[in-house]
């Protein structure tokens, strides 16, 4: 774009130059003319480049102002979906607690129940133990019974001639 409108300002100074060679006036005046022209136009060119110059930093500053803005909206955004993120996170760990306070009751009592069931099952078998090593003990009492009178019997006889 700068190009075109290089050749298009190369353009007019050489129709510029070449009307004032054409032109009906003497040296003088048309070097006076050329001076005003191009002092003329050296003033716009410097109002232009001041106005592009304020127009820059405008754009610049409005484009500070604007990230700014931008980077402070992120941010409260951010902080915005960290604090919720948080709130969702203590809020999933309050419900699972309950639930693992509940599963951790549930298995205590079960715990528990085993052992009562253990328990009782070994006094049951305790109790059958005894009761078996009762009649054992009977069993054996009134098998030894018979051998023990005969070693009863024996020892009187045994005695019994001493005495005499």
């Amino acid at each position: 774009m700068s190009n075109k409108l290089g050749i298009f300002l190369a353009g007019g100074a050489v129709g510029a130059m070449a009307a004032l060679l054409c032109a009906p006036r003497t040296g003088q005046e048309a070097r006076t003319m050329v001076a005003e022209k191009v002092n003329e136009a050296w003033g716009q060119a410097q109002n232009i480049s001041a106005d592009a110059g304020v127009n820059a930093q405008q754009v610049y500053q409005s484009a500070a102002v604007r990230g700014q803005e931008v980077v402070s909206s992120v941010q409260a955004k951010g902080q915005e979906v960290a604090g919720q993120a948080a709130a969702r996170v203590q809020e999933v760990a309050n419900n699972l607690k309950p639930s693992f306070t509940q599963d951790n009751d549930e298995l205590r009592d079960k715990i528990e129940a085993a052992r009562q069931r253990i328990a009782s099952q070994v006094a049951k078998n305790a109790e059958e133990t005894g009761q078996v090593a009762e009649e054992v003990v009977e069993a054996v009492a009134e098998a030894v019974e018979p051998a023990a009178e005969a070693v009863a019997e024996a020892a009187e006889q045994a005695e019994e001639p001493k005495a005499e």
